[in-house]
């Protein structure tokens, strides 16, 4: 044992010794680990779950995700949202303030929302703001603004098209790059539904009722951003009038934020600190002073420099050996099986159980954790009449799709192939994520029922063992799509292939493709089956359920149910919200018990790696939303 440890002793020392070279600075209140750098710290652009934790450090939306998962209070107070579900007046905290002491108001949720929804910021989450009140016709008419002005020659097609006047064409191609801009601002405050009616209230109208609009309001990209330190990085191009940021404003020594910490130190590929903002609205309730992101790309070098004390927290464990260490905490809960259980009758947090038991034994560890994601792995099934070749689709017949469906042993997947013991799944959106919200069960693994359902399309075993259709063709070969970028896909591919061919009778290949090819081939619906996999972005079931509606473009399998859409489009205006998810379960219920456009596998699992009771604040609901104000470390 000596031998394997040594080695992993003196790399992480050598780790420690690199990061500590150049920076006289004492070792972070918390130390977590990055597989890679943070990619931006600019709100509006961010879209990686890293970058988005990272948010939570530096900056503070109206709202926050609680560690039950429900929302509440951040930098508004309060709010009152109207009648009809429409308007939302959100009333900020008096007296906060940014990291460099100015004040925070209003208007700067305002100018960040602005940001998102400007076509010129680019940002990945914009979609997110579209149904503010304008927003969407806004965007539109901006995007046309900069594309009549880039090419002139466009200004009779324009015209011709509606969107614009012939006056207000001949005026924006007349008017300088500043003046275009103050036409902009002029136009969002006519057309958007955002109002700063004084420094601590701010109006939100929306489209229609969005019952999850607070959870907008609590995530990342809904941050507001220190407008002094925006203009002074900001340049509009001469030609097009397009806003241009210099990215260099996000730096330590630039970056002004309104969260518990500020940036202090950020060097590329290899670290990046927080430390306390003196100017936070509840620093005084804020139990750590500094906290630290150390980079590690390879999975096994992070935990090496983990079990060498070099980090408090990996917050996603991707080593090869993982299944092992999953083993190692069964292993170690066996043994105390019947202590566990009598302290979980007391109400007692197994965090807090496991600490006060005795230290792991050898090939045992109770520092890896499984926690359930807000994500499913699924497959996906091609619903077209023909496929891309132009064959008649066996699959665009729901009972053959029930029928593959009915076949999925997920218990021996998550056991003997991703070895990670992942809660299997019916349903699409994760059980227990949603509060208020019981997805359906979905289909279990029923191979004669799923025979029976391929007999009824009349996929029947003939004499000659081959399943044929009444017109003596036999099925044909399922191949089934993965991306070669993960191990894993392959693993569930192929145990699909060998369920399908051993309960069905069908002829059935796998089918590996590079990232790029098998994302072309999936849009193309060039494909039966496909794997897949979707983590939800906000906390309601149509962040999930709304990738299956007709013209969505995440639906990638070419699904289409009228049922179906109307009850989503139902569920968009019911004002009640618990008729609302009951709309919604039934929308669900056609979707994994009926037609099958998915074939949910499990729910994803991310895996941490702490030593419990010594880290705390962590919250392990689904939505894996952690806040940085809460961590601390325990003697």
């Amino acid at each position: 044992m000596l031998k394997i440890l040594l080695p992993i002793l003196i790399l992480a020392g050598l780790i420690g010794l690199v990061v500590s070279l150049d920076d006289e600075r004492p070792r972070a209140d918390v130390v977590l680990v990055h597989g890679t750098d943070l990619f931006t710290l600019d709100p509006q652009k961010m879209s990686y779950l890293h970058d988005l934790r990272a948010s939570r450090a530096i900056y503070e939306t109206l709202a926050t995700i609680r560690p039950d998962g429900s929302v509440g209070p951040a930098a508004a107070e309060s709010w009152e949202i109207s009648e009809d579900g429409t308007r939302y007046v959100f009333h900020l905290r008096d007296g906060l303030k940014f990291s460099n002491g100015d004040p925070v108001t209003a208007e700067d949720f305002k100018y960040a929302w602005r940001r998102a929804i400007l076509p010129d910021t680019a940002a990945t989450y914009s979609s997110l703001f579209m149904d503010i009140a304008g927003a969407e016709a806004f965007f539109e008419w901006r995007s046309d603004l900069l594309a009549l002005r880039t090419d002139p020659d466009l200004r009779d097609e324009m015209v011709a098209d509606g969107a614009f006047s012939p006056v207000d064409a001949d005026a924006i191609l007349a008017e300088d790059e500043k003046a275009s801009h103050r036409r902009t601002l002029e136009r969002f405050d006519a057309m958007v539904g955002i109002d700063a009616i004084d420094d601590r209230t701010l109006v939100v109208d929306l489209e229609r009722p969005l019952l999850y609009f607070l959870d907008l309001a609590a995530f990342g990209t809904f941050s507001p951003v220190h407008r002094p330190t925006l203009e002074a990085a900001t340049t509009l191009e001469p030609d097009s009038g397009r806003i241009k940021e210099d990215r260099g404003w996000t730096k330590p020594g630039r970056l002004v934020g309104n969260g518990p910490f500020e940036l202090t130190r950020w060097r590329y590929q290899r670290d990046c600190r927080f430390e306390r903002n003196s100017h936070y609205w509840n620093t005084a309730n804020v139990p750590s002073d500094s906290i630290e992101a150390i980079v590690i790309e390879d999975p096994n070098t992070a935990i090496m420099a983990f079990e060498a004390g070099e980090a408090d927290w990996l917050p996603d464990v991707l080593a090869d050996f993982r299944a092992d260490m999953i083993e190692q905490r069964i292993a170690y809960e066996t043994r105390h099986r019947t202590a566990i259980d009598a302290a979980i009758e007391t109400g007692r947090e197994i965090d807090e159980i496991l600490a006060s038991l005795p230290a792991p034994s050898s090939g045992e560890r109770r520092n890896i954790h499984s926690v359930d994601a807000f994500g499913t792995d699924f497959f996906h099934v091609n619903c077209r009449e023909l496929l891309a070749n132009g064959d008649r689709n066996p699959f665009a017949d729901p009972r053959v799709r029930r029928a593959i469906a009915l076949t999925i042993d997920k218990q021996a997947l998550v056991e003997r192939v991703t070895r990670l013991n992942e809660r299997t799944s019916g349903s699409f959106v994760p059980a227990g994520s949603i509060p208020g919200y019981q997805p359906p069960a979905g289909l279990p693994f029923d191979p004669e029922r799923g025979r029976a359902q391929l007999d009824a399309a009349g996929w029947k075993l003939a004499s000659d063992g081959v399943r044929r259709n009444a017109d003596g063709e036999p099925f044909p070969t399922l191949e089934i799509l993965f991306s070669t970028g993960s191990p894993r896909y392959k693993d569930l591919s192929l145990a699909l292939r060998d369920m399908w061919r051993r309960e069905l009778g069908i002829p059935c290949e796998i089918g590996g493709r590079p990232g790029n090819e098998y994302r072309a081939q999936l849009e193309n619906g060039n494909f039966m089956v496909a794997r897949g996999g979707w983590y939800g972005d906000y906390g309601d079931p149509t962040t999930f359920l709304d990738l299956n509606r007709t013209d969505d473009g995440n639906n990638h399998r070419g699904y289409s149910n009228p049922a179906y859409d109307d009850l989503l489009e139902r569920a968009a205006i019911e004002p009640d919200p618990e008729r609302r998810m009951r709309l919604l379960e039934e929308a669900e219920v056609i979707l994994v018990e009926q037609d099958l456009p998915i074939l949910p596998i499990c729910t994803y699992v991310t895996l941490y790696m702490y030593e419990p009771g010594r880290l705390t604040g962590l919250t392990k609901h689904p939505r894996l939303d952690q806040n940085p104000a809460r961590w601390a470390i325990r003697p």
